[in-house]
């Protein structure tokens, strides 16, 4: 290899790479006994050796003052594979109704329930059992570690078939796809796509069969990102946020549990208010049968058909209130109880994600603990044939003596090398909790306002009806000449059956 083309190596390398430049001439000219600054007595094979040695030890050097400090460092990995659901916006996931499904003469055992899952702007339009849920969270998580994957709801010790149940675990369910959307990497994964699209249940099956071929993701150049590279880092300001981020999740359990259980004790008032207004209705309708009975009794214009109506307004108003109230048990059971319901579970997951987080680090200061002792007795006692480096670093090492901090981050090359995947892996998980529970909290408070929203407007449809309901009361009370003719009698309205 000609002269120039050794220059132009080294500029890419040295130069290019912002290393040192007078510092590596120093280095080359120790490497050889009469000097090494002359290209020419130098091999190519043993000009890039001679680089990747000074480029390992300097890296060394450099990754000495990221560990005071803290460490950052960026991985290759997998670069993300977008799918038809992962480039559409607005997307919306629904799941419209249940379906009973009996397949045993004498026990529930071999029943199940299907959910019909509607996935809009694409019509896309399924049906999956609770098991395919499970299967789907299952392999989201093996595949990206690191990444939050939402809950679903807990599987029951016992078959529950109730209608109220499964209307619960519906909308549970919902929400567990529908959170799927809120990242970028889960919903751009070919199962969950698949999960929603495929229509054919053999096909569906053998996707599932096929996929337990998939293997758990543990190495970091096996991660999936937008950019087909990773940052892995911790630091103090992560710590301290984590830190704080999981106390403000066990006080979260604890205020949505109070929030549950004040929901429930509401859900039990309305209960109970509307079956008074319900037996307050019954009052009236008795009143009414009484006023017939004396009706039916004398002669007609003796009759009192304006008290009838009066009474039979009455009972309405009663019915028609009761009803109302009736209504804001499925509005509390909705929008507060379930709602906070699944988000408790949502921040229980997240706890659980931060294990990963705390095993890994507890995995990496074990081990770099332990490496570090022996580190220290080679170097204070100057054991240099225990250090497992090549005769040319061990005279470098030498020169370097002094620099203490150096050494120990050269010797023991092996170990060093898997304390550091050790250092990578909980840099990656650390920094993958710091940004999931962000991703989470800033999600979550657009998900908290939209669904208040929601909430708010159904009120106030309710409140503009309940309206136009007391104006016709007021109507009929008023118009008592115009109700009690014949053709236009007030019908007596019958009060909801009680719930099963």
């Amino acid at each position: 290899m000609s002269l120039e083309e050794k220059q132009q190596f080294l500029v890419d390398e040295i130069i290019n790479k912002a290393y040192d430049s007078e510092d590596f001439t120093k280095y080359m000219d120790r490497k050889k006994e009469n000097g090494g600054q002359d290209l020419d007595i130098w091999q190519m094979d043993e000009l890039r050796q001679a680089v990747y040695d000074y480029q390992k030890m300097k890296n060394a050097m450099m990754q000495i003052v990221d560990d005071d400090i803290g460490f950052k460092k960026k991985i290759d990995c997998q670069k993300l594979i977008g799918t038809e659901i992962g480039n559409t916006n607005n997307v919306l996931i629904s799941i419209e109704n249940f379906d009973k499904k009996d397949t045993g003469f004498f026990s529930l055992s071999k029943s199940y329930v299907n959910y019909k899952i509607v996935t809009q702007p694409f019509q896309w339009a399924v049906t999956r059992r609770y098991s395919d849920f499970e299967w789907l969270r299952e392999i989201l998580t093996k595949q990206y570690p690191g990444v939050f994957v939402p809950p679903i709801a807990n599987k029951t010790p016992t078959r529950q078939f109730s209608d109220a149940y499964l209307i619960k675990r519906m909308k549970f369910l919902e929400k567990f796809l529908n959170h799927i959307l809120n990242s970028t990497i889960l919903k751009n994964d070919k199962y969950f796509c698949e999960f929603l699209r495929m229509q054919d249940e053999k096909e569906f099956k053998s996707l599932q069969t096929a996929s337990e071929k998939v293997q758990k993701t543990t190495k970091l150049d096996k991660v999936t990102s937008e950019t087909g590279s990773i940052e892995v880092a911790f630091n103090p300001q992560t710590d301290n946020y984590i830190r704080a981020a999981g106390n403000l999740m066990t006080s979260l359990n604890l205020d949505f549990d109070i929030i549950m259980k004040q929901s429930k004790k509401m859900l039990q008032d309305f209960e109970v208010v509307s079956a008074t207004m319900f037996q307050m209705g019954e009052s009236f309708e008795m009143l009414t049968n009484h006023i017939n009975q004396f009706n039916s009794a004398v002669q007609e214009p003796e009759k009192i058909l304006k008290f009838e109506a009066v009474t039979i307004t009455l009972n309405n108003m009663m019915i028609i209130w009761g009803r109302n109230f009736q209504n804001y048990v499925n509005y509390i059971q909705d929008n507060f109880r379930n709602f906070f319901k699944y988000h408790d579970k949502e921040i229980s997951q997240l706890k659980e994600h931060l294990l990963l987080r705390q095993q890994s680090q507890s995995e990496y200061l074990k081990y770099k603990e332990r490496l570090d002792l022996k580190k220290e007795k080679f170097y204070q006692l100057k054991e240099f044939n225990k250090w497992e480096v090549s005769k040319e670093i061990l005279d470098e090492l030498k020169l370097n003596i002094d620099n203490k901090k150096f050494c120990l981050s050269v010797m023991l090359p092996k170990e060093t090398s898997q304390q550091n995947d050790l250092r990578d892996t909980y840099a990656y998980y650390n920094l993958s909790a710091y940004n999931e529970i962000k991703r989470v909290f800033e999600q979550n408070i657009d998900i908290y306002a939209k669904h208040f929203i929601k909430f708010a407007d159904s009120q106030a449809n309710n409140l503009t009806q309940m309206h136009v309901t007391w104006a016709d009361i007021q109507g009929n009370l008023k118009g008592l000449d115009l109700v009690t003719q014949q053709d236009q009698k007030v019908q007596i309205m019958q009060q909801p059956k009680p719930k099963v």
